[in-house]
């Protein structure tokens, strides 16, 4: 059994991505992924999250947060055998959520918004072995925001 697993097999549970910020002067959040699933998803889904994480600009921007987000995973296929098929879901933050609220920088890792938003089942293991989503051992998971232009500017 590889390092990491637990006793039926199951590995990795959790894999964090870097912080990243939206823009220049942007939202810091962080995105994670559970390879065997989280919560409904458990055992059966890749499971994927985002939050938002205090960041240096905070005291610049809107709150609470409440722009577009959008999950993908991408297909490995050549594309020149056929045309890629990303598994992709959308969002627009619930401005009442605490999740999205100004992150205080008294929220720990522990809180009940660790996680942040997210989607338990986002695609199913049966789904992943049907197409190229995995190669060479690796997936791409693509987390964009969409952030209008006259911030941007």
């Amino acid at each position: 059994m590889p390092a990491g697993c637990n006793r039926s097999g199951l590995c990795p549970a959790l894999s964090l991505l870097a912080p990243f910020y939206t823009h220049r002067y942007g939202y810091k959040l962080q995105v994670s992924a559970f390879l065997n699933g989280n919560g409904s998803g458990e055992g059966s889904h890749l499971s994927v999250y985002i939050r938002v994480l205090p960041g240096a600009y905070d005291n610049l921007l809107e709150w609470p947060f409440s722009h577009r987000v959008t999950f993908s995973l991408l297909d490995q296929s050549d594309p020149s055998l056929a045309k890629p098929q990303h598994v992709t879901e959308t969002f627009r933050p619930d401005p009442n959520w605490k999740n999205f609220q100004k992150p205080g920088a008294a929220r720990g890792s522990l809180d009940e918004s660790a996680l942040g938003f997210g989607y338990p089942r986002f695609v199913s293991h049966q789904d992943i072995r049907k197409r190229n989503y995995v190669r060479d051992d690796a997936i791409f998971i693509r987390a964009s925001v969409e952030i209008p232009q006259k911030i941007l500017a």
